[in-house]
């Protein structure tokens, strides 16, 4: 009888020990952290809700809990070091969070300039774009996580969005196609550093449904949806 009860508190000592090994393990088990990094449209800017539905919000559902979503959207950042706010401003947060993929989606700020969008100036400096979005993809190589870098055509403006005024379809006119040109230098650093390309430009072109009324460049609840679907398609490729 006692040989039993000995028994007995063993499987139990075991069993538990057992339990608390894989609790553990589960608990310890690295999330893959995707950062997602980008200007206003990143951010979730003209949402009500951005935490719900900005695009990486929902990408962050779509891609379930053994990923980590963090959006490093800012408002009107830039690609080219010499707007402001830019990119490389945000490179310390960034590499602080040891991604191991990376989300870029920029451009669409770096069309303003030259009497567009107030005295900002982007685009007098346009022709420094390649090479600095080839340097900001060789400086995110250099952390030590083996990161796998997405690098996106920006979604477009839409001019046939709902309640733009004259002055916004003036200025989108002259803006949309720089933003083509930019899209391809974009495609051309692509291929040179051989990085995963998304497009978020032509599946989005001549949708208003998915835009902001009265914006025409923000996408609305939908619209970061259908961002999230397209970088989910790609990532799980």
């Amino acid at each position: 009888m006692q040989n039993v009860e000995k028994y007995i508190k063993r499987l139990v000592t075991y069993t538990a020990l057992v339990l608390v090994f894989f609790n553990v393990e589960s608990c310890s088990k690295k999330k893959i952290i995707v950062a997602c990094v980008g200007d206003s449209i990143t951010y979730g800017a003209r949402l009500e809700d951005r935490d719900q539905h900005s695009y990486p919000a929902q990408l962050q559902v779509l891609l379930g809990e053994d990923y980590l979503v963090k959006n490093f959207g800012v408002g009107s950042c830039t690609l080219i070091r010499k707007g402001n706010p830019n990119v490389w401003n945000e490179l310390p947060k960034i590499k602080g969070a040891n991604p191991d993929i990376i989300v870029i989606s920029l451009g669409t700020n770096d069309t303003c300039g030259m009497g567009t969008c107030g005295d900002r100036k982007c685009w007098e400096f346009m022709d420094e774009f390649e090479s600095d979005y080839r340097d900001l993809i060789d400086e995110l190589s250099k952390m030590p996580s083996k990161q796998q870098v997405f690098v996106c055509a920006p979604t477009p403006m839409v001019l046939e969005t709902p309640g733009l005024d004259s002055t916004r379809v003036e200025g989108l006119t002259i803006r949309k196609p720089r933003l083509q040109e930019l899209i391809g230098l974009i495609n051309k650093v692509v291929d040179e550093k051989e990085v995963k390309f998304i497009d978020l430009n032509k599946p989005l072109d001549h949708r208003p449904e998915l835009f902001t009324q009265e914006d025409g460049v923000h996408p609305n609840k939908a619209g970061y949806l259908a961002i999230a679907e397209l970088v989910f398609q790609k990532l799980k490729e």
